[in-house]
């Protein structure tokens, strides 16, 4: 990812936390593997009051994603790169490593139901999730041998089912 988009998201989140009257500060960037072969840019900010950025589960956070996303992308397209595509302006925003924190214990919950599902053979039904919840799961569960994931259900009910399948290749 470019410095000119990494330092643009920067200079958009410091404007929407001062805008929004909040005490946080970006304490860590980094560039992490998405898992298929991608790399996205990762602010983390700190602050002494992680539920209002991040909201009931991650709401807010989500939305500041989305708020910021939609600045950088129409400042960067309009102005200095209008050549590159939204797929090269990726990026990612935690709080308080809350969404690194969210990651690992999806993947703990998907090891401890794949074997589950390995031992009864039987298939289960996760609780509805978030896209990038489901996404995680997914990846966890696509190299496992005997195990497929599928989708189901609408918007705020939809939810992953983990399924036995006899011969997986």
């Amino acid at each position: 990812m470019e410095e000119t988009i990494q330092g643009n998201v920067k200079e958009t989140v410091n404007n929407l936390l001062a805008a929004m009257g909040v005490g946080a500060k970006i304490s860590e960037e980094r560039i992490e593997e998405m898992g298929d072969g991608k790399e996205i840019f990762t602010i983390n900010l700190e602050t002494e009051d992680p539920n209002l950025l991040i909201g009931q589960y991650g709401a807010n956070l989500q939305c500041i994603q989305h708020l910021t996303g939609v600045i950088v992308k129409r400042n960067i397209l309009s102005k200095s790169k209008p050549d590159l595509t939204e797929e090269e302006i990726k990026f990612n925003i935690d709080v308080n490593n809350y969404k690194k924190q969210k990651r690992e214990s999806l993947v703990k919950l998907a090891e401890t139901i794949a074997n589950q599902v390995m031992f009864s053979k039987n298939s289960v039904a996760l609780r509805p999730m978030s896209s990038y919840e489901r996404k995680v799961i997914h990846m966890e569960i696509a190299n496992r041998k005997n195990l497929t994931t599928e989708s189901v259900g609408e918007n705020l009910t939809r939810r992953i089912i983990i399924k036995y399948v006899e011969n997986k290749e």
